[in-house]
């Protein structure tokens, strides 16, 4: 009789347990033959769970390899989402139709469905594996419709791959309805609103260097966080001599790529480097940091270092958030709402797009909106960037 597992490795599948190895936690699986194989150090414990499912399936459980023989495609869902994220891997992220940050997100909901689903043959799969997914991962944990939204269209996007693998024979994540997106009630920010914000009446408090830099190229782009976070000086391309435009001195362009329609038409910006945007360039190389990107800083080295990001000094999309958020409610600004009602950082886009639509100016080009119309996209894969009117916004 085999001893009793310890409560840490009561989970794990047959044969696989976790070893302490020279000071490390590794993934130990003994084999039939009673053979030892180490997992690779960082093994995540999805992966190690997954690979020891595939083999005991195989070698250890004669009435499965008798019910494969009848139906080969009839496999632990864990097999199959092991295939499924390569797939996504090989045919969605390294042709962009998938980002980074989405496929990261992919990858912890496939270990989230694997942990409680991967041990379910794929055609025993029904709705109530669906409904219990959800149930254990936004329902009971209270999230929002979009969340809940998101975590369906997840679902719906595994078995589109189980259906074309023929492991399942019905998509049963499209029986689920998805449910209404809350009305947006935050209010918008108005111009006063971001002078007080960026100039206070309060001369000792000032933003954060990066945040004001982060909120002027918001205004004068109309990009949202996630373009300003990755903006580099490498993006501007200047002239050699200014030269005029729309009543403008145009000294150059700076291209944006739109993140979360990245794989769009109209998602490639050239927008022209004007004054206004000319002095914020400038105005950030000011604090004489050595950074590749615009709105940068130098974080508490007592924090721990983000492996998203790709040079000590960039900021990440929620610190920029997060630091207006918290300068805003220091100025005691909007302090008579709720914080759910306060203007956030994103409210900057609104703010621009109305302010260029007030000169008279077509701001959908500038903002890279996917139902903007241009012939100068793409000409048999190579990428062509939008070229942008000249304008600014002066406050």
């Amino acid at each position: 009789m085999s001893r009793k597992r310890k409560s840490g490795n009561s989970h794990l599948p047959t044969g696989l347990y976790r070893k302490k190895v020279r000071g490390k936690s590794r993934f130990r699986f003994i084999k039939i033959d009673g053979t030892e194989f180490f997992c690779p150090v960082g093994t995540l414990e999805s992966n190690a769970i997954d690979m020891a499912i595939a083999y005991n399936t195989k070698h250890r459980n004669p009435l499965i390899n008798v019910m494969n023989k009848l139906d080969p495609n009839n496999k632990p869902l864990s097999v199959w989402l092991y295939h499924i994220k390569n797939r996504v891997e090989n045919e969605e992220l390294k042709v962009g139709k998938i980002c980074p940050r989405g496929f990261e997100t992919f990858t912890l909901d496939i270990k989230r469905l694997s942990t409680l689903h991967g041990r379910v043959l794929s055609r025993s799969l029904s709705l109530e594996h669906v409904n219990e997914f959800l149930q254990v991962n936004v329902i009971s944990k209270n999230k929002s419709n979009n969340v809940f939204n998101a975590t369906l269209s997840f679902l719906r996007k595994v078995f589109k791959y189980l259906k074309d693998e023929g492991a399942v024979k019905h998509n049963f994540a499209d029986d689920k309805m998805k449910k209404p997106k809350p009305q947006k009630d935050r209010i918008r920010l108005n111009k006063e609103g971001y002078s007080m914000m960026l100039k206070p009446k309060d001369t000792t408090l000032k933003p954060p260097s990066y945040l004001a830099i982060a909120m002027r190229l918001s205004l004068q782009t109309t990009h949202a966080v996630n373009e300003i976070s990755l903006v580099k000086y490498t993006d501007c391309n200047w002239l050699p001599m200014p030269i005029e435009q729309s009543g403008l001195k145009v000294f150059g362009t700076l291209r944006i790529h739109r993140q979360k329609v990245k794989n769009k038409e109209a998602s490639r910006v050239e927008i022209p480097i004007t004054q206004e945007l000319k002095t914020i360039i400038e105005d950030s190389q000011k604090d004489n940091i050595d950074s590749p990107f615009i709105v940068h800083r130098i974080k508490d080295p007592r924090g721990k270092p983000s492996k998203k990001l790709t040079h000590k000094t960039q900021c990440r999309p929620q610190d920029i958030s997060e630091a207006f958020s918290d300068f805003r409610d220091k100025l005691d600004l909007y302090k008579s709402m709720s914080k759910e009602k306060r203007p956030s950082f994103h409210e900057i886009r609104s703010l621009s797009i109305y302010l260029y639509g007030k000169q008279g100016l077509d701001p959908q080009e500038r903002a890279a909106h996917t139902d903007a119309k241009t012939t100068k996209q793409y000409t048999e894969g190579h990428v062509e960037w939008v070229q942008i009117q000249a304008a600014e916004i002066k406050i």
